[in-house]
């Protein structure tokens, strides 16, 4: 099982200076080795891009893969709990806002089938497996939260390309 190591970071900050809402949790499980941490994309650049319900995250269609990230909104409501933070807990926003601002990439090329299964998206990969087993925004299971008509226009999208 792949955790990326960000994940251990971010979730620092639920208790720290630096927060979201009640802060930012990320976690992320892929069994697929082909699942890797990219830069951050700018959703103008997307052949389609697709919005989670709670406005958390984006799933993007691009040339060569498919990725996942935090939205700007989400990137944005990040602040220190001060109103006038010191250097230190700047430093500290800045490295983590930099952290997450990535992107989770999967070769389209290893897609085997998107779907929407079971109240949830689902991407399958080349060894017939799902390629995300978890991934959680504070804790809202974000395969979960992309509607059903939503996955299915980037599925269609998806298959065309």
């Amino acid at each position: 099982m792949k955790t990326l190591a960000m994940c251990a970071l971010v979730l620092l900050l639920s208790g720290g200076a630096a927060q979201a809402g009640d802060g930012i949790s990320i976690t992320l499980d892929s069994s697929d080795p082909r699942t890797e941490l990219g830069e951050r994309h700018d959703v103008r650049d997307a052949r389609m891009a697709i919005t989670s319900r709670d406005g958390s995250t984006v799933l993007l269609l691009l040339d060569d893969v498919v990725a996942m990230q935090l939205t700007d909104r989400a990137l944005d409501r990040m602040k220190s709990e001060k109103k006038d933070p010191n250097f230190l807990e700047e430093l500290l926003i800045a490295g983590v806002k930099m952290a997450i601002g990535k992107s989770i990439e999967y070769p389209i090329e290893k897609i085997r089938t998107m779907d929407y299964h079971d109240g949830a998206l689902r991407v399958i990969g080349a060894d017939n497996k799902p390629v995300f087993t978890e991934v959680k925004v504070n804790g809202r299971d974000v395969l979960r939260e992309f509607s059903r008509a939503d996955v299915l226009r980037f599925a269609n999208a998806l298959r065309r390309r």
